[in-house]
């Protein structure tokens, strides 16, 4: 994986941030007036708000945000930051993220900062559905209702069960 911007230069490393539940713009505020860049991955999930099927922003790993830390940085005061839990550590150091990971992330946000998922999947693929009631099953696409919507067979107690979902609703599993 390429190493992209800065943190090849300066040995700065992205950190991951664990943070109060559902706290992570909070937790980002105050990082940012402290002088930390942060970065906080979002997905669009669907969701029924007032029984209607609607798409709410959340972060992609909620309750973490990705903080940007030079070698010599004082990471400590992140801990008492408001919304933070703790910085992620091993042992009495801060534990880094694998090189160009959060780089990765921010290259396939689309403008309004959202991770796109390549949805461009086949028949009898393995995938994972995101969000609403049945939220992290595994199952196989099985066909296409329309350009927007797929019946997938969810693995289930008693074998599969054939759903028709959002395409947006998954990614490979």
């Amino acid at each position: 994986m390429q190493v992209i911007g800065r943190e090849q230069e300066d040995g700065a490393r992205w950190y991951a941030v664990q943070v109060k539940p559902r706290r992570e713009k909070l937790a980002i505020s105050h990082l940012e007036r402290q002088g930390f860049r942060t970065h906080c991955p979002m997905v669009g999930r669907s969701k029924l708000i007032a029984k209607r099927p609607a798409i709410s922003r959340e972060a992609l790993f909620p309750g973490y945000v990705f903080v940007h830390l030079e070698a010599d940085a004082r990471w400590r005061s992140i801990n008492g930051t408001v919304g933070v839990l703790r910085l992620v550590t091993s042992g009495n150091q801060p534990s880094a993220v694998p090189r160009g990971f959060v780089e990765k992330l921010r290259e396939s946000a689309d403008e309004n900062g959202d991770i796109a998922f390549d949805n461009d999947f086949n028949f009898g693929d393995t995938v994972r559905v995101l969000g609403g009631q049945f939220d992290d099953l595994c199952g196989s696409l099985a066909s296409t209702t329309s350009a927007q919507r797929v019946v997938v067979l969810l693995r289930m107690l008693s074998g599969d069960i054939r759903v028709t979902l959002p395409r947006a609703q998954l990614v490979a599993a």
